[in-house]
């Protein structure tokens, strides 16, 4: 049963990001860690968010934004998707850190790395799951836009014990990026799926064994998907975000394709998704260059499957009516609490594979009036349906659990004058300053201790006239040791004293210039 929808703008979908009817558009995705080696700096790791764009071949997608990382994964041939578990979101914070180039997030964090089987690039050890990953494709959107980078995962080093969970259990370990804005912090807030398998998930089964000396089991890329590596390859699949596509074909008629996967996100251009090239909707997409994304919800769970066996008068067999289009030509879904206008910007044909990833704008949106009610986006959320991988490669569906969508503060790197510690790619360090400014403001930190960092990181980043060997390792190795120490005294006050006892070590010292 559809009810009465409020018509959202284009203008609205920047003016009132943090509005309900505008945060209901965007759909909640999995937090991981890329590591990537950069032949310069060694090398860097990021928290971001990912998507899977495609099964056999096992395809994930994310985006960067900084400069540096852009052009090391335009260089770069391979890295490791490392995904934390929801214990590890602090850590997962500290690995945000917009840091001088050449300092390692890993270290920062605490963690340490896992040698690959695959690949020279290492993963992080103490992540229950990672991805080894070859690029199989990289799309530069306009400057100074994000990279969205493609990468065919080649082997798998999961936690042993996680082989003998219940799927449910091992689907709510991991946490979900993205939930809503944080006005307060900049932040974005955590949740997990719930594991909520319908039907009821499988019991516990005996695991594989102890795993190798950290634990772990591994299976390569070309292996993932034989009967024996299921317990592997189903928790090696993201939980996809499930939608329906809607089109219109050369005669004006919509067409609707039932989908999951990619990503529904804040950041502009919001909308990469994959499309089956040989698909009537990769057809239209081309033609029209616009489509509304439905978003279906648990209630339409059996709506949703009876789409996809296409049959004939698909929408009304379905349970569905067409929504009025608005911003657009093409209709959306009545039954569906919100509709996405799209329009298309790139069609990106990934190379070797059966899909494109559709990269759009989106232009307005229709949401259910009472969705203007909530104080939250979370009620909603929690009803939003994920494609998730069970025994022997079925799909079953996984939704959010309440409890743990939230939007409580975390820790922030960065300066609230300045949004938390995101900064984007055209303010990249100067998140990085103004924390530092903020925090002589608040008085952690002496002016004296401020000059005295950023002295290193002059001498460690100064272009053109770098600083010799050996004080060129030294400053990597201060700046590591002392960034450590601040990031978690900034989620512990009483260590602070640790920060000032060492910057006092290095009082008084001279400096080399060219």
């Amino acid at each position: 049963m559809s009810c009465e929808k409020a018509q959202v703008s284009q203008v609205d979908m920047v003016t009132k990001s943090h509005s309900p009817q505008v945060s209901a558009a965007r759909m909640p995705r999995t937090a991981i860690i890329p590591v990537v080696n950069d032949p310069k700096y060694g090398l860097n790791a990021g928290a971001v968010s990912a998507g899977v764009v495609s099964l056999k071949p096992l395809h994930v997608l994310f985006g960067v934004k900084s400069p540096d990382s852009k052009l090391t994964y335009h260089k770069a041939e391979e890295f490791v998707v490392a995904v934390p578990k929801k214990s590890q979101i602090n850590h997962l914070w500290v690995t945000a850190c917009s840091v001088p180039a050449g300092i390692n997030e890993i270290e920062l964090a605490g963690w340490n790395e896992l040698p690959s089987q695959v690949i020279s690039t290492p993963g992080i050890r103490e992540v229950p799951l990672n991805l080894e990953c070859r690029k199989a494709h990289t799309i530069q959107l306009d400057e100074p836009q994000r990279c969205i980078v493609i990468g065919e995962v080649v082997g798998v080093s999961i936690d042993t014990d996680l082989l003998s969970r219940s799927r449910s259990d091992v689907v709510s370990q991991y946490p979900m990026h993205e939930a809503t804005d944080n006005p307060h912090t900049g932040l974005y807030g955590p949740s997990v799926l719930s594991g909520e398998i319908v039907p009821a998930p499988d019991p516990p089964r005996t695991g594989p064994g102890k795993g190798d000396e950290n634990g772990k089991t591994f299976v390569r890329g070309a292996e993932l998907f034989r009967s024996q590596n299921d317990a592997v390859a189903m928790n090696a699949v993201f939980p996809m975000p499930a939608y329906i596509l809607v089109t219109l074909d050369e005669k004006g008629r919509p067409n609707a394709l039932p989908a999951y996967g990619g990503l529904m996100m804040s950041a502009r251009p919001s909308v990469q998704i994959p499309v089956a090239k040989d698909s009537y909707t990769y057809a239209n997409l081309k033609r029209t260059g616009e489509f509304v994304q439905a978003i279906t919800t648990r209630e339409l769970m059996e709506n949703y499957e009876a789409m996809e066996k296409n049959t004939p008068d698909g929408f009304k067999a379905s349970g569905f009516s067409l929504l009025n289009p608005d911003t657009i030509r093409t209709p959306g879904l009545a039954e569906c609490r919100v509709n996405v206008y799209c329009r298309v910007l790139r069609i990106e044909d990934v190379p070797g594979a059966d899909y494109a990833v559709v990269i759009a704008e989106r232009v307005g949106a229709s949401v259910d009036s009472e969705i203007l009610e909530l104080p939250n986006i979370m009620p909603l959320y929690s009803e939003y349906m994920y494609a998730v991988m069970d025994r022997g490669m079925k799909r079953k569906w996984g939704f959010h659990d309440k409890k743990n969508l939230s939007v409580r503060p975390l820790p922030s790197w960065g300066s609230r004058y300045h949004g938390g510690w995101w900064t984007g790619p055209e303010q990249y360090q100067a998140g990085f300053n103004f924390w530092l400014f903020e925090l002589v403001q608040a008085g952690y930190m002496t002016e004296e201790e401020f000059f005295k960092i950023r002295l290193w990181i002059g001498w460690f980043r100064r272009e053109g006239f770098p600083a010799p060997e050996p004080l060129w390792s030294e400053l990597k190795d201060r700046l590591t040791r002392v960034l450590k120490m601040m990031v978690w005294a900034h989620r512990n006050d009483s260590k602070w004293h640790e920060v000032h006892e060492y910057l006092a070590q290095f009082a008084g010292e001279r400096w080399w210039s060219p």
